[in-house]
């Protein structure tokens, strides 16, 4: 008889701003055979880590924690790392920095790990430090270039911050702005801009969040406001784009009745480890749009718009093996792990789901 072991994985999970107790990082083991997935730690009593990075070596979670507002009544956050054990649970939280903006929407880690970026989106600021918290820099969008969405680009919006691929020397940090359409690219230590690089998205996308195929030949943009996914080829001095399209079904209305407010909004964008799919989520519609990836063109084709059973999909990813994807849907309050059939890019509940508060992120370790 052959005794098949269950490959078991932790899966780092950050939560949303708002719950009566305060509720900041949940640990989930996960087991890669057949789905099952259960918290075996809670981290509570703070909030304001949504986002956050584990380095290479998966010895710390770098994140951000919500202070109270200062003397001018502005809001505060700290960046703080907390210890990974060897049996991946998280130690105690150390503080390594004030941050000079409310706590951020995303974190970053240079390639060589060296530094730590914030991006904060209602200041649309921007922080760049080493990861001991030391040399901290920060820059501001302007509000110069807004786009034409009456409510959500009254001005600049930071949203999300990547690097260039390791090829490219020099490396810049690029950051999504989805107040003014555009992603501006910046020297990592000294947040000088390079406005060589700079992308404009089409009038009212809003793009949110980027990444990468794995030959760092193609950016891949997912636009919030849009609801739609934008492709640029890159050649290492300049970007130039290939083609957009659609998250939503023929004959979706994305607008309410009103005209003036989206039914439905992009969230997450992720690569299957292959590169070969392309996956995005958006909330309203509640789905996950699934794209084939032409490598040689870093063109898309839609593969399936898979509906899901919560609300509201900010967050997701797949387990490693590729067998199953954790999702976390925000309006539900609770994590859904999905089996996932490649061939037909189609999600299908596995088991009940967890009870979380407005989850928001997730890393495999």
């Amino acid at each position: 008889m052959t005794m098949v072991i269950a490959a078991m994985v932790n899966c780092y999970v950050g939560c949303n701003t708002g719950a009566a107790e305060p509720q900041g990082l949940r640990v989930l083991a996960c087991d890669t055979e057949t789905g099952a997935a259960r918290v075996v730690q809670s981290v509570d009593g703070i909030e304001g880590t949504t986002y956050f990075q584990l380095d290479k070596a998966g010895k710390f979670l770098y994140s951000a924690v919500k202070d109270p507002p200062g003397p001018d009544g502005r809001p505060s956050s700290a960046a703080v790392r907390f210890p990974v054990g060897a049996d991946g649970l998280l130690g105690r939280m150390e503080r390594l920095a004030k941050l000079p903006a409310e706590a951020p929407c995303h974190v970053a880690l240079s390639p060589d790990g060296s530094r730590l970026f914030y991006i904060s989106y209602v200041s649309a600021t921007v922080v760049s430090m080493r990861v001991d918290g030391s040399d901290l820099r920060s820059w501001v969008f302007p509000d110069d270039a807004m786009g034409p969405n009456e409510k959500r680009q009254k001005k600049a919006h930071a949203h999300f911050a990547f690097s260039t691929p390791e090829w490219r020397r020099p490396l810049r940090l690029g950051v999504v702005d989805l107040g003014c359409d555009r992603i501006r690219f910046f020297d990592p230590e000294t947040l000088v801009v390079d406005p060589s690089l700079e992308i404009k998205s089409d009038p009212g996308d809003g793009p949110r969040h980027a990444v990468w195929s794995g030959d760092g030949r193609f950016l891949f943009v997912v636009n919030e406001l849009g609801s739609s996914v934008a492709s640029y080829s890159f050649d290492g001095s300049r970007f130039a784009r290939i083609d957009k399209k659609s998250m939503l079904p023929d004959g979706f209305d994305r607008w309410e009745a009103d005209g003036k407010t989206l039914s439905t909004k992009a969230a997450a964008i992720k690569l299957t480890a292959d590169g070969k799919l392309l996956m995005a989520s958006n909330r309203g519609h509640d789905s996950i749009a699934f794209y084939s990836v032409d490598p040689a063109t870093g063109r898309l084709d839609v593969r399936n718009i898979a509906k899901l059973r919560g609300a509201a999909p900010r967050d997701f990813e797949l387990m490693p093996g590729e067998k199953f994807m954790v999702v976390g849907h925000k309006l539900s309050n609770e994590i859904q792990v999905y089996a996932f059939d490649r061939e037909k890019c189609t999600l299908t509940p596995a088991g009940a789901p967890i009870l979380c508060w407005r989850p928001l992120c997730f890393k495999f370790k």
